[in-house]
């Protein structure tokens, strides 16, 4: 019977997975070297950063999505990522109020950038830039609400929603600044509302070449109950001879409005007419509509009885005394 001496087989193993790993090191330290030995080519984006003398502000920024395609070595290519993951062009408008960049003068200033002068600059998204410097101005203007308001069945809106602070400072370029007289807030949505919040809302967001102060308000939204109110609206008879009579006299007036406007709605916001110019007067027991020709649109929605009025001849007699005339029912 053989007998194996364990401990030897175990060293003997061992040390054959350690030459088999060195041996995969090895053809791997070759393969990188030959893979980074050969061109490729990459991206990298690029940012820039100009600078503006004192109280000076550029109408149109610089685009914050160029791209510009490189071809080199994997080598130059490892290395220039670790020198820096974004390329980055310094300007100076200081004196100067237009700055043009061409793509030449583009390519040769990135390529300034680059880690190695043998990554060649293929591509750039952009031909040309201009940018233009002028003074810096601010503007207040009124904040505009932008609502998307629901309300609960007997609800409304009390009043308009009230912001604090109503007005926000523009700064930015004078051309752009001067182009707004007022600036929206995002939307404020509420559903099925009964009853009144304060609630704090963000301003629509600026261009980039303008700022906001400040950038957020508090919407103040008053909710309120639905009430009914009857008011008796005296009669006005437009295009009548002197001998006709109207029945009835005034109008009753139902209207449907918010609690707050109750006390304040009375019969003195309503004209009612009967307009009888056209009709034929000589008839008897005629009628004409009733035409509401004025309300006050604070009311939800209104209205009144009769829908007619019916119309009668009177004349004098000798002891001036006045009689309806006999009508033909």
């Amino acid at each position: 019977m053989i007998k194996i001496n364990k401990q030897i087989f175990k060293f003997q193993l061992k040390e054959d997975r350690a030459i088999l790993l060195a041996c995969i090191g090895i053809a791997f330290v070759f393969w990188l070297l030959i893979k980074l030995s050969q061109t490729y080519r990459a991206q990298k984006e690029v940012y820039f950063n100009i600078e503006l003398p004192k109280g000076a502000s550029l109408s149109a920024l610089p685009p914050d999505n160029l791209v510009v395609d490189l071809e080199g070595t994997g080598w130059d290519l490892l290395f220039d990522h670790f020198y820096s993951s974004e390329l980055g062009l310094t300007y100076n408008m200081d004196g100067i109020s237009r700055l043009n960049l061409s793509r030449g003068q583009l390519r040769s200033d990135i390529q300034a950038q680059l880690y190695s002068d043998d990554i060649k600059v293929l591509e750039i998204n952009y031909d040309q830039l201009n940018l233009r410097a002028e003074e810096q101005a601010s503007r207040r203007v009124p904040i505009v609400p932008v609502t998307v308001l629901s309300f609960a069945p007997d609800h409304q809106l009390k009043a308009p929603v009230a912001l604090s602070p109503d007005s926000v400072t523009l700064i930015g370029p004078q051309s752009i600044v001067s182009q707004f007289e007022s600036w929206p807030s995002d939307s404020i949505v509420f559903n099925n509302l009964k009853q009144s919040l304060l609630t704090t809302v963000r301003l629509k967001k600026p261009p980039p070449e303008l700022a906001l102060s400040p950038e957020q308000t508090e919407a103040q939204i008053e909710v309120e109950s639905f009430t009914e109110k009857s008011v008796y609206v005296p009669l006005v008879v437009k295009n009548a001879p002197d001998s006709i009579r109207i029945f009835p006299e005034k109008v009753t007036v139902t209207s449907r409005l918010g609690l707050s406007q109750y006390d304040r709605m009375t019969y003195k916001d309503f004209s009612a007419e009967v307009d009888l110019e056209g009709v034929a007067l000589n008839s008897s027991g005629t009628t004409a509509p009733i035409l509401i020709t004025r309300q006050p649109d604070y009311i939800q929605s209104m209205f009144f009885t009769p829908k007619s009025a019916r119309f009668f001849f009177i004349e004098a007699t000798d002891s001036t005394t006045v009689k309806p005339q006999q009508t033909n029912q």
